[in-house]
């Protein structure tokens, strides 16, 4: 008698294991089966109908929204949802040196902002010895892209070897200093120096084109090749304050070659007396 209680007792809860997996298994489906219908609505929420209406772009000069957009794969049809605008916006810097950087901001469900910040020419990058215009610039990043439209009047950094740092590309070694030359003359104190153009193909010095009086000033500085720093800046406005006092002198008129490349004494800057014009 005790044993057929046992017995029953085992194959009772044999039964209500069963039940309750049928039931977990169920219970599964049913939130499985209520995610995805929830999913597929919302994603149909995502998808742009109206590209004028649902996407919004605040471009620049350089590079039009509708590009910006359509690469970022914001064209009608396309799902919010499923865009890995991370990788996307990655894309379209790698693409467009000229975009310094992208905003992507979204309004749920159907809706994205794009906001472009472009970068800002401060000199032009042509060849030595080539008088025509490349339409490569740099930003203060040092980054190079491509811009014609307003650059006439920048200064130009002359790149000694053809076809010069490629658009997307960074300045490195003299190339470098020239930009760092030309932004340090870019300060109130020191605007009057004018730099019209920089040459990069003297090893250890930079020539200048003064745009004051078209005279040249060969300059050098601790650290000019490399990334700046505090110590490299110091160095170099010092040199170009003792060169613009130089040639306040009056003992210093006419002269056409200024020497500032003394890397052992930036105070010493002299006048290249077989360049003075007569």
């Amino acid at each position: 008698m005790k044993k057929n209680k046992v017995e029953n007792s085992s194959g009772g809860r044999g039964v209500l294991a069963a039940v309750a997996v049928v039931l977990a298994v169920a219970a599964a489906a049913a939130v499985l089966f209520a995610y995805t219908t929830l999913r597929d609505i919302w994603r149909e929420q995502c998808v742009v109908d109206d590209v004028t209406a649902q996407v919004t772009v605040h471009d620049g000069k350089l590079v039009k929204g509708d590009v910006v957009a359509d690469a970022l794969g914001l064209r009608k049809g396309a799902n919010l949802a499923e865009i890995d605008f991370a990788k996307r916006r990655a894309d379209v810097l790698a693409r467009y040196p000229a975009i310094r950087d992208i905003s992507i901001t979204r309004r749920l469900p159907n809706r994205v902002e794009i906001s472009i910040e472009e970068r800002k020419p401060v000199a032009r990058m042509n060849i030595r010895g080539h008088k025509g215009d490349t339409g490569r610039v740099v930003d203060t990043d040092s980054i190079v892209f491509q811009c014609r439209r307003g650059t006439s009047l920048l200064p130009v950094i002359r790149e000694d070897q053809s076809p010069g740092t490629a658009p997307g590309k960074r300045l490195k070694g003299r190339a470098l200093g020239a930009l760092r030359l030309i932004e340090a003359c870019r300060e109130p104190e020191l605007q009057e120096l004018a730099i019209l153009e920089v040459d990069t193909s003297k090893p250890d010095f930079l020539p200048a084109t003064l745009g004051r009086d078209y005279s040249t000033a060969n300059i050098a500085w601790q650290g000019m090749e490399e990334e700046p720093t505090e110590a490299s800046r110091a160095d170099l406005m010092l040199r170009l304050s003792n060169l613009r006092d130089a040639m306040r002198c009056d003992i210093g008129a006419g002269t056409k070659v200024w020497n500032a490349r003394d890397l052992e004494n930036p105070n010493n800057v002299y006048a290249d007396k077989k360049e003075i014009i007569r």
